[in-house]
């Protein structure tokens, strides 16, 4: 018993010195874990900002020299341009410096040094400004040579000691927290092996408590885990971005310049223009996918429930996407099958977007040689409904069936080399399944790794009771011959030419075709028109045309079918005998109004145009705007058709030009959205609320960049008639402006 005794007072003394190695070694932990805290946090908050202060400092430093010379050299520039230009720098270098000074952990001496050689830049900098004004470019350039850029350098140099004191502190702390962190892993080790020891001794209660603390332990990991992959993805996305927008904004920055000195040579100037509009639009999708990522992430992305023509939505798009093939040397093919409705009711916009992002990755991740190819097809129509199915299939690079299981995720692409090689955000596929849902539609994928992708979305749509439909009266007779190489394009056009009562015939040939046109009027039952594809092969339609001519005169009308802008041929097309042109994919609706248009049942486009702008004539139109650049736009844009522009700049000054004028004096009111003071919702409903003779009545058009569905149901809720979306379409202008004029 008395050893029994000894032995369990000995395995007590033994289990107490245990805990108070264990309370002993765990309060030494939990101080390095603290200290290790400590450091990190001065880390963070200290060294890297410090770091990254001074390298965006050091960053803008280059941007400046650099278009300093630019700036300095052209005359076109005024003085009080390049002064607003560096102004604006040189707030933003000196806000970095006060971050640097109030976060810098060495020397007070190095801002000090830093602040002053910023100073003297700024005062060299000055001085050159009015020195260029006033000297040639030779001069100015020596000028700056030998008396600015020696104190770029030396700000510069200051920049350099900032930066390598907090690098330096930061390699100091990490050393401290890895030091830190091998004790504290040697610690938790000794503390694990007297528990370990303690456990066997103790009850197995004790031990089930010790293993549900480590279960926990396991599940912190792998939150961690996931939060750091997020974390990264994130980091990633940032970085992907910044260089997707420096890259068209470099663009559009250096091509102003360029055309800013060579304004004498149009040629020049409109290649520089062209160049300025396709990496704004690119700026703008990056923009847009951004945007409508946060929207969906928010749950404010909204689906818009209006009539529109399947055949418009197609128009907008399949010649941009022929286009762009082309250029790349892939081919684009574009079938439509069992088209029963043309009219739908739906969200063109969301729908627009998903076919946009499928076939623009297509086309990106497809190589020289490549084929894309859109099948469109559509259910029939029952209670009302039907069903769109869009298969975009290429020959690209495909994906790892791995990565197709994150396709979808936001800020997702498969690799480094991919980003790095064909650019992007990693939100097209992201922000296009979430639209798919958001219409009520599925979306399916197969890829291959090396031999392609095929995307299928099938997107519900209503039809409305009685469908708008085209007149097909007064063609009863008339006999068509259909000329296109791919035998869908010809079935799918004689398809919709029978269903207008119009007997058609069609061959893939351009040389059968030219003999059966002969031969048919030879046996006096020539065709009445030919519709001729434009891209075929032996004989293109151009040659088709110009042979159709040669043997038979004006007699037959000849349309050219085109994907492309068929303004590159148009003028050899014409002078071959072509009478019209036609885009595909071909629509019973678009079908009608060429053969209108050719038998002189319809008007030009242009004259619709020119008409509309002629209907605002000699009216007087208030413009709220506060952006110049914008309002100059706007203004030159209205101009053009004879009407009078009034200009305010916000929207208080916008209601009381309009409370202080005569009755009637006002035809309509334009109005910006985002404007200080007042903005153009508040303005608006301030003048239906003002008790002059015109508040009820007279137009108010929003015309912003708050481009959503849910902003133009919010222009409407404060009153006005109308939204115009910017970047300003001057058709859409003159057609809604006329609308409400009339």
């Amino acid at each position: 018993m008395n050893k029994e005794r000894k032995s369990s007072l000995k395995l007590s003394k033994i289990s107490l010195l245990i805990c108070i190695a264990a309370f002993f070694f765990s309060g030494v932990s939990i101080l390095i874990t603290y200290g290790m805290n400590q450091n990190a946090q001065k880390m963070y908050e200290h060294p890297y900002a410090v770091s990254n202060s001074a390298r965006a400092m050091r960053s803008r430093l280059w941007d400046m020299k650099r278009f300093s010379g630019i700036l300095m050299t052209h005359a076109f520039q005024s003085k009080d341009d390049k002064d607003s230009f560096f102004q604006s720098r040189y707030d933003m270098q000196n806000e970095e410096i006060e971050n640097i000074r109030r976060l810098y952990l060495g020397p007070v001496k190095d801002v000090d040094d830093l602040q002053e050689a910023m100073d003297k830049l700024i005062e060299v900098q000055t001085k050159a400004v009015g020195y260029a004004y006033n000297h040639a470019e030779d001069e100015v350039r020596e000028y700056m040579d030998a008396n600015v850029y020696p104190y770029y350098d030396s700000v510069s140099g200051c920049l350099k000691t900032i930066i390598d004191f907090a690098d330096a502190k930061i390699y100091s702390l990490n050393v401290q927290v890895k030091k830190a962190g091998i004790v504290s892993t040697c610690i938790s080790l000794i503390i694990a092996f007297s528990t370990i020891g303690l456990t066997i001794l103790s009850s197995r209660q004790e031990r089930r408590n010790i293993e549900a603390m480590a279960a926990r332990e396991h599940d912190l990991r792998d939150a961690l885990y996931l939060a750091q992959q997020s974390s990264n993805a994130k980091k990633d996305f940032l970085s992907r971005m910044s260089h997707e927008i420096r890259t068209p904004m470099n663009v559009i920055v250096g091509m102003t310049t360029i055309a800013g000195t060579n304004l004498d040579d149009k040629d020049r100037v409109k290649d520089c223009l062209s160049k300025i509009v396709l990496s704004s639009k690119h700026l703008l999708a990056l923009i847009n996918d951004v945007l409508d990522m946060s929207k969906i992430e928010e749950g404010k992305l909204s689906v818009n429930h209006e009539e529109f023509e399947l055949q418009q939505l197609f128009e907008s798009i399949v010649p941009a996407i022929y286009s762009q093939a082309a250029a790349k040397g892939s081919v684009f093919e574009c079938n439509f099958k069992n088209m029963v409705s043309e009219t739908v009711i739906g969200d063109s916009l969301r729908m627009n977007q998903i076919l946009l992002n499928l076939l623009s990755n297509a086309i990106k991740f497809t190589p020289a040689g490549g084929i894309i190819r859109l099948v469109v097809s559509q259910a029939p129509v029952k209670n009302g409904h039907t069903k769109l199915t869009f298969l975009v299939e290429d020959s690209g690079i495909g994906m790892s069936e791995e990565f197709l299981e994150h396709l979808f995720t936001p800020f997702e692409q498969e690799d480094g080399t991919v980003s790095r090689k064909y650019g992007g955000t990693g939100l097209g596929m992201a922000i296009t399944k979430n639209l798919v849902g958001l219409l009520g539609g599925e979306i399916r994928v197969k890829s291959k790794q090396g031999e392609g992708t095929a995307f299928t979305v099938e997107l519900p749509l209503e039809v409305p009771e009685e469908a708008d439909k085209p007149e097909i009266g007064g063609w009863d007779n008339l006999k068509v011959l259909v000329v296109d190489d791919d035998e869908v394009a010809c079935t799918h056009a004689s398809m919709l030419l029978k269903r207008m009562g119009i007997d058609a015939d069609w061959v893939q040939q351009g040389s059968i075709a030219v003999r059966m046109v002969v031969k048919a009027h030879e046996d006096a039952c020539d065709y009445d028109v030919c519709l001729v594809d434009w891209k075929m092969p032996e004989m293109d339609g151009i040659e088709v045309t110009r042979r159709i001519r040669r043997e038979l005169g004006p007699d037959t009308l000849v349309i050219i079918i085109s994907a492309y802008d068929w303004s590159e041929i148009e003028k050899e097309a014409k002078a071959a005998g072509a009478d019209a042109f036609i885009a595909k994919p071909l629509f019973e609706s678009s079908l009608c109004h060429v053969l209108s248009a050719v038998f002189g049942q319809d008007r030009d486009a242009g004259e619709e145009i020119k008409a509309l702008a002629e209907s605002l004539k000699g009216k007087r139109l208030l413009l709220a705007e506060d952006n110049k650049l914008n309002r100059e736009i706007a203004v030159e844009l209205l101009k053009a058709t004879g009407a009078e522009i009034i200009c305010a700049e916000n929207g208080k000054e916008t209601v009381d030009r309009f409370n202080a004028s005569a009755a009637g004096y006002y035809d309509l009111i334009l109005m910006d959205i985002q404007m200080p003071v007042m903005d153009g919702y508040e303005a608006a409903r301030a003048i239906r609320r003002s008790s002059h003779e015109d508040a009820g009545r007279i137009p108010i058009l929003a015309m912003t960049a708050n481009a959503f569905h849910e902003d133009e149901a919010e222009a409407l809720a404060a009153g006005m008639n109308g939204h115009i979306a910017k970047p300003i379409d001057v058709d859409v202008l003159y057609r809604t402006m006329s609308e409400f004029l009339r």
